[in-house]
């Protein structure tokens, strides 16, 4: 069935913001894209309202402009990703079938720190989209998936943040699958925490170089036994 055009719309302009497509400062309005994408006002009107609803846009004078946060609330949305993947990383160890063994398996092995940096990066961010796929649970997913473009709309005007050494990443990321291959669903969760705080406590450095935050409080544990 072809995407209606309000679909359409949305995914383009999501794609979009979560890319750094528009300049921090743009303003979408309604009748300049109505005539860009050739369809009528009402399509992008209800597609730029199921963006402001997605925390991606905010309503602007003529239109809506792209939502800003402050830095202790991008970092509440790094904890809540946080949490989300912990739990995704659990579901993963009791509910992955071997297909998603197989993929994980390779993501986790197949990368190498000599590749090219950014084809190394997609490699561990579909890792990372690959134990969602096999926690199996589509709720989990859709919610990432809306903390992940909140994140990444956030971030663009902070500029690229060096990366970690791919090493130590790598190295986190072998280790939360072995737990998840062994079914020790409170390792994974144990494990995926701590990988991910690390990666909030380097973004807490880059925003150090623009102002002083205040000290952030580790990532608690979720998982069902706790």
């Amino acid at each position: 069935m072809a995407p209606t055009a309000r679909a359409s719309v949305y995914d383009t302009l999501r794609t979009r913001l979560a890319s750094g497509h528009y300049a921090p400062d743009a303003v979408l309005v309604p009748n300049a894209l109505s005539e860009e994408f050739g369809v009528s006002r009402t399509p992008v009107r209800e597609a730029l309202a199921f963006l402001e609803r997605d925390g991606l846009l905010s309503a602007a004078q003529r239109g809506y402009g792209i939502t800003h946060r402050s830095q202790e609330e991008i970092l509440e949305l790094f904890e809540a990703r946080a949490r989300l993947d912990a739990f995704a990383a659990e579901a993963a160890s009791a509910r992955r079938s071997p297909i998603d063994l197989a993929s994980l398996h390779e993501l986790s092995y197949g990368p190498r720190t000599s590749g090219d940096p950014s084809e190394v990066r997609a490699t561990l961010s579909a890792w990372h989209e690959r134990v969602r796929t096999a926690a199996h649970n589509s709720t989990v997913t859709e919610l990432l998936g809306r903390l992940d473009d909140q994140i990444k709309v956030s971030m663009l005007r902070y500029g690229d943040v060096r990366q970690r050494e791919l090493q130590m990443c790598l190295s986190e990321h072998r280790a939360v699958f072995e737990a998840i291959r062994e079914s020790d669903g409170a390792e994974a969760n144990r494990l995926m925490l701590t990988h991910l705080e690390h990666d909030r406590d380097l973004r807490i450095r880059h925003f150090a170089e623009h102002e002083p935050l205040s000290a952030p409080r580790p990532f608690a544990l979720a998982s069902a036994g706790a």
